[in-house]
């Protein structure tokens, strides 16, 4: 499928934790150029980076992808916690990442955000990132987090859609330590 089609969903959108089982779809996507990181799309040198480690040694790479998720900073703050989901709806749809400190709100300066998302360009403009969002949401509640910061760039209205749907509201715009300084984000 190229990216200017869509696929309409083949079933309920759900989470699904990474597995060996369903790492084909993550694979066939990195294969069409889609790229986990937005901040990479377009990054095909990234992309085939990921894609040889990943044919290289398929459980390395998923322990790599799921590893436990915490970054010890000595007897600093908490650990940041990061759990990580396909995005699934009978297929690969994309990914979205929870990350969080336990028992606090507050996340290190160069993490952009409580959220991460990016849909596969075929499963874009289905409402899969908004039920994604929604989903997280409930498993963000389930981890004691009652409020989350999700940005987005300037320009990108879908995601600030996505955001809206869900009850964001825009509370800052503004540069952000983990990009470019000129990229402006929204922050809800």
């Amino acid at each position: 499928m190229t990216s200017g089609d869509t696929a309409k969903p083949a079933g309920p959108v759900i989470l699904l934790p990474p597995d060996l089982e369903n790492l084909s779809g993550f694979e066939a996507a990195l294969a069409a150029g889609w790229s986990p990181d937005p901040r990479r799309a377009g990054d095909q040198a990234y992309v085939r980076g990921e894609l040889q480690r990943l044919r290289q040694d398929r459980s390395r790479f998923l322990d790599d992808l799921i590893a436990d998720g915490r970054r010890r900073a000595g007897s600093g703050p908490p650990p940041l916690t990061i759990r990580l989901f396909w995005i699934w709806d009978g297929e690969f749809c994309g990914s979205i990442s929870l990350r969080f400190r336990a028992c606090n709100e507050e996340l290190p300066p160069e993490v952009s955000g409580h959220v991460g998302y990016s849909v596969v360009p075929w499963k874009q403009r289905n409402g899969h990132a908004t039920t994604a969002l929604s989903l997280l949401l409930a498993v963000a509640a389930k981890e004691g987090l009652d409020r989350l910061t999700v940005l987005c760039n300037e320009g990108n209205d879908a995601s600030r859609r996505v955001i809206e749907r869900n009850g964001g509201e825009l509370f800052m715009r503004g540069p952000h330590p983990s990009d470019r300084p000129d990229q402006i984000k929204l922050y809800f």
